[in-house]
Order: structure tokens, then C-alpha cells, then sequence
């Protein structure tokens, strides 16, 4: 049994939502990591929010996340809201995070079923090309250009292939590297990745992910990509045959 406080803490990234002061959105995705992920109740669970000054409901939503049990909350200020995607205090947190490991879970997320956080993570220590693992909202037998859902317009995620060395938690390949909640290795991003990330560009929502999977479908279209894969080393959660494992509450636009 491995310590996952030492090895493993929460970021939950918010910003003031269109239900603000309410914290519910927040609220229920907090309690879904907490029910999903076993062990995890001793991990730091942070809130890094994305605060536009402007917004009439902006004080009363930090007083309010800050009153939520047993989080710790970072407010970073500005004025306006850019279109980051939520850039800068998504980069804050995994810069400033003192453990191995980082799950990462935007405030509107619902997880499905239970994760073995303790033999997801020892697949991670055990073997150290695998640094990103991202838990899917389709199912994961088919890449999601050949199962789209009503209204999708982009496709990143071309390809799927099943790992077929004998990992202790089965995952799978993927061609795609995307924001949605995952666990990071940390030395990888701040290494590798921080730089690539924090690239700015006028007008262009999730800069994070518009950067990383440009670079890693960069890397694919240069190395091939079984060598950019093991380079990278992005995965799904799951084996072949696994369903998708969270929904989205979309706290943007429904609450």
C-alpha cells in the first residue's frame, strides 16, 4: 500500500460561473473525486480560481468556495475574463504542487464508477513513460473521430491502441492530450511541457490543450507515432473494453 498523500494531490480548477455565489457545481464534483478515487481522503484537495474582479458575484464566490471542508483555496485575480481557458492558475497549480503525482478536474466533471487510485498511481511510479493519464467521457474501444456524439466538431483523438506491456492498471494509447480530469506526472509538465503550455494567443479558448496537442501532433507527424507516444507518454484510463468513466455537468452554460 503506497502513501498517497506523499504521492498524489487534487487541483480543482474553477472560475466564477454563471450559478455564482452558489458553489454547488463545484461542490458535487469535489464530492464525486472524493467518492471515486479510494484513499484519497488523505490528499491535499486544492481550488485554484480563475476570478474575474468585474464580476458582480466574484467576492461572494470565493468567500463561499473558501467555506467548503477541508480545501484549500488560491484566488487568482484579474480583471475581464481572458480567453485562457483557464491558463494561468491551471499552470499555478501543477508548478506549485509538491507531490509526484496531480489530479487535475475542472469544477464541472462527474466521475461514474470507482478508480484503484493506489494501482493507477503504482502503474505510474512502476513505469516511468507513463505521465499523463486522462480519464475518458467515451467509451474507450473506439478513438473519438469514429464515435462522435450529436454536435461535435472537432476531432484530436484519431487513434486508440490498448498498451500491451504488462501494466498493473490496463490503459490505453491515444493520440490525443486533453484537459478533461487526468492524473500528471509533475516533473513532466514543469519539465517538458510548461513551456509549451503557457504560449498566449489572442481570442482562443483552453490555450492549454490548443498547445499541447498542436506539440504533440507535431511530435506524431515527425517521430511516428509509437516513438512521440512513448515520448510523451499519453494515455486513457482503462483497457479496450472499458466504458467511459466520467460525464460532464457543464457548469458553464446549464446552472
Amino acid at each position: 500500500m503506497i502513501n498517497l498523500r506523499k504521492n498524489l494531490s487534487v487541483v480543482i480548477t474553477t472560475h466564477v460561473l454563471p450559478s455564482a455565489p452558489s458553489t454547488d457545481v463545484i461542490e458535487s464534483t469535489i464530492d464525486s473525486v472524493r467518492n471515486s478515487f479510494t484513499g484519497i481522503a488523505d490528499c491535499d484537495i486544492r481550488i485554484y480560481c480563475d476570478s474575474n474582479v468585474d464580476n458582480v458575484n466574484y467576492e461572494a464566490y470565493v468567500e463561499n468556495l473558501r467555506k467548503i471542508k477541508n480545501v484549500s483555496v488560491v484566488d487568482v485575480p484579474h480583471k475581464g475574463f481572458p480567453y485562457s481557458g483557464l491558463q494561468n492558475n491551471y499552470i499555478n497549480s501543477i508548478k506549485n504542487s509538491t507531490t509526484p503525482f496531480v489530479l487535475c478536474c475542472e469544477h464541472d466533471w462527474f466521475f461514474l464508477r470507482e478508480v484503484d487510485t493506489d494501482l493507477l498511481i503504482q502503474t505510474m511510479l512502476n513505469n516511468d513513460f507513463v505521465n499523463f493519464v486522462r480519464f475518458n467521457k467515451r467509451d474507450n474501444i473506439k478513438a473519438h473521430i469514429r464515435n462522435p456524439e450529436p454536435g461535435d466538431a472537432d476531432f484530436w483523438e484519431t487513434f486508440v491502441q490498448e498498451e500491451n506491456l504488462p501494466l498493473e492498471q490496463p490503459l490505453m494509447k491515444t493520440d490525443c492530450i486533453a484537459t478533461h480530469p487526468h492524473i500528471m506526472r509533475t516533473d513532466k509538465f514543469v519539465r517538458d511541457w510548461v513551456d509549451i503550455a503557457s504560449s498566449t494567443k489572442t481570442r482562443v479558448p483552453g490555450m492549454v490543450e490548443f498547445n499541447l496537442i498542436n506539440a504533440y501532433k507535431r511530435d506524431i507527424a515527425r517521430m511516428g507515432f509509437q516513438k512521440a507516444h512513448r515520448s510523451w507518454g499519453v494515455y486513457n484510463y482503462g483497457g479496450k473494453y472499458d466504458k467511459k468513466i466520467i460525464t460532464h455537468l457543464d457548469g458553464s452554460e446549464k446552472f
